[in-house]
């Protein structure tokens, strides 16, 4: 499989910064249910509170390093066409993934600067520490939490309706956009039953 995206086909670049992307999202979002007791099998202590904190951050962090390094892979390479689609598709699908990498980007900004306003560094696991984008600021606390809170619930839901547009392309369309992004399949139609 070629590393740059292809007129009908994802690059294994591509698709590679796409599943980390999704590892990321779906594992700092983890992360940040444990801290906050939120799932009943689990309790957390101070000790792992902080150490929890602090990992959420650093991978957020990575993930907002990923997804600049995705923004500018995606630019300098097409958008492989992996199933016919309507111009109605097209229009939703464009607005969809200019959603998503709005808020790929807005997610880890925000809580940077509402860690920043708390006046925590963002400790890298134990290698080194991230300082804060702006000074400590007691007022913009609440709001830039909030704000990152927010905009994580909404990024978590364009993400579900993300996989399920994926999984009624693959069952429903039977075609290649699931297969495509997951094996790097090249753009035509799965078999119909």
């Amino acid at each position: 499989m070629p590393a740059r995206n292809t007129p009908v086909q994802w690059g294994g670049v591509a698709r590679a910064l796409h599943w980390l992307m999704a590892a990321l999202i779906i594992g700092t979002s983890i992360f940040v249910l444990h801290v906050n007791d939120s799932m009943p099998w689990f309790k957390s202590t101070p000790l792992i509170f902080i150490t929890y904190i602090h990992w959420h951050k650093a991978f957020g962090l990575i993930a907002l390093v990923l997804v600049l390094v995705r923004l500018v892979w995606r630019r300098s390479n097409i958008v492989p066409q992996t199933a016919p689609l309507t111009l109605t598709e097209k229009i939703w699908s464009h607005r969809a993934h200019i959603a998503l990498y709005g808020l790929m980007l807005a997610v880890p900004v925000t809580g940077w600067l509402a860690s920043s306003a708390f006046g925590s560094g963002t400790k890298f696991f134990g290698l080194f520490t991230v300082p804060g984008i702006i000074a400590k600021s007691k007022p913009l606390v609440a709001p830039t939490y909030w704000a990152h809170f927010g905009l994580a619930w909404a990024l978590l839901a364009l993400v579900s309706v993300h996989i399920i547009a994926a999984f009624w392309h693959h069952d429903r369309r039977r075609d290649n956009v699931l297969t495509g992004m997951w094996k790097g399949r090249p753009g035509n139609s799965l078999p119909q039953d």
